[in-house]
């Protein structure tokens, strides 16, 4: 009976116990958030298609300055983000900041719509839009505590919603476009306006409230994750190969991003082609990642999860090279497909060998990891915008073979450091603190980590 009345609780209503009927309990109640989750997809996968087209032909901006507003909208989204991170730990309901976000993510995508000048837009943005990015990472963490409450794997409930943003990513890519070309920016921006206004009503009033996840040991993790980060400062603690896989984050998620802001521009103002094929593009590259990904993860175990790495960044040289010799619709589809596959894994595994290399716990090697993605947007923006300005749209895609094939020569180097012979144990200062083996043969199956 007490299950029953939980169940029939409104929104409103604190989960405290989990349901009886566990599973179908929480399907139930992870619908609203499925529901938001996917319209902030959309919204996510239009603004990416489509911004760097509205600011050059409907704002009629010069290249630089697109990379400009890129790179005050990452900068602005990392701060944004971690303040909505410290301020929900220390509210009691995460619903307030989800739908506070939403808010100003439909503030954002109304000035959009609304306004034309450059100046008031990348103010607005690194206000509203900015606060609004904060939504996604809110939306997960209240997936975590509810997978929590409902007794469930919180890897498994959180993969699932994580699915459901990438369905949404597929259809909302081209979609995009398409609204686009049909109905113009400013009907586009409303729809994103609407959607992103749903998603606020529902964190606010759709959502069940639950209560935080509350650490046992709280006060002593912050305190280790202190000594950790001052480590870090005075360079102590992260191996050398650790400081390579960063940089190999850095440059792979700043080419990824460079794609991302360029290839409509390229597409359309280079090739003749319609939107919609850019559309298109971005979306089969998204649809192949989340298949890659699962892939990826079984064969690592087998092959090595650095060696995949290493091959990831040498397609994506390959890809950037052909890119700018590619015409045709087919062409281009087919080094979108390629492009799906490197970034499957480029974007997925090194996440886990941070984790396993840094000291700390998972959750400061997922504010490095977060970082150096965040540093990677800011770099893309610039870097395009000079690259457009001074060669060209196509020659953006040079710029990022060149910074991929400095990624694989990273993992070549790490390769190079694993093979070397481990330090003498009379010297055991020079041994680098890890949690992962430091030679491909440690782990007891040859495999290069």
């Amino acid at each position: 009976m007490a299950g029953s009345r939980a169940d029939d609780a409104g929104p409103g209503a604190t989960l405290e116990q989990p349901a009886r009927p566990a599973a179908r309990g929480l399907a139930v109640r992870s619908v609203p958030l499925g529901a938001g989750i996917v319209a902030y997809g959309l919204v996510t996968a239009s603004q990416v298609t489509t911004l760097s087209l509205f600011l050059v032909n409907a704002v009629h901006v010069a290249p630089y300055l697109v990379g400009l507003f890129f790179t005050v909208r990452a900068g602005s989204g990392m701060v944004a983000g971690l303040a909505a991170g410290w301020l929900s730990d220390r509210m009691r309901d995460r619903r307030v900041i989800i739908a506070l976000t939403s808010l100003a993510g439909t503030a954002g995508a109304l000035c959009l719509a609304l306004l034309r000048d450059y100046a008031l837009l990348l103010v607005t943005t690194a206000v509203f839009a900015s606060i609004g990015s904060g939504a996604f990472g809110q939306m997960f963490a209240y997936a975590n505590e509810l997978a929590t409450v409902g007794g469930r794997d919180i890897t498994f409930f959180t993969s699932v919603m994580r699915s459901l943003f990438s369905a949404a990513f597929i259809v909302g890519a081209p979609l995009g476009l398409f609204v686009m070309a049909r109905a113009g920016f400013r009907t586009l921006y409303l729809a994103m306006t609407v959607l992103l206004l749903a998603s606020a009503i529902i964190g606010r009033w759709g959502l069940r409230r639950v209560p935080p996840k509350v650490s046992p040991g709280a006060a002593g993790g912050r305190r280790e994750r202190g000594a950790v980060w001052r480590a870090f400062r005075d360079g102590s603690l992260l191996p050398v190969r650790t400081w390579l896989l960063l940089g190999v984050v850095l440059l792979l998620g700043t080419v990824n991003q460079m794609f991302n802001i360029d290839i409509s521009l390229h597409v359309t103002k280079d090739l003749g082609h319609s939107a919609q094929l850019a559309g298109w593009m971005l979306g089969l590259a998204a649809g192949l990642e989340i298949p890659v990904m699962i892939a990826a993860g079984r064969a690592g175990l087998r092959v090595g999860r650095g060696r995949l790495v290493g091959l990831s960044a040498v397609l994506a040289t390959m890809s950037f090279c052909l890119l700018p010799l590619a015409v045709s619709p087919a062409a281009l589809l087919g080094l979108a497909a390629l492009n799906g596959v490197w970034q499957g894994v480029a974007l997925s595994i090194p996440m886990v060998m941070i984790q396993d290399e840094t000291p700390g716990g998972v959750g400061v090697s997922s504010s490095l990891y977060g970082a150096t993605f965040g540093s990677a947007q800011m770099i893309a923006g610039a870097v395009t915008g000079a690259t457009a300005s001074a060669l060209g749209y196509g020659n953006v895609f040079w710029v990022c073979a060149a910074l991929s094939a400095v990624a694989a020569l990273g993992m070549l180097a790490r390769y190079a450091l694993a093979r070397r012979p481990r330090p003498s144990p009379r010297h055991p200062a020079l041994v680098l603190p890890s949690r992962t083996p430091a030679h491909p043969g440690e782990n007891g199956k040859g495999t290069l980590r």
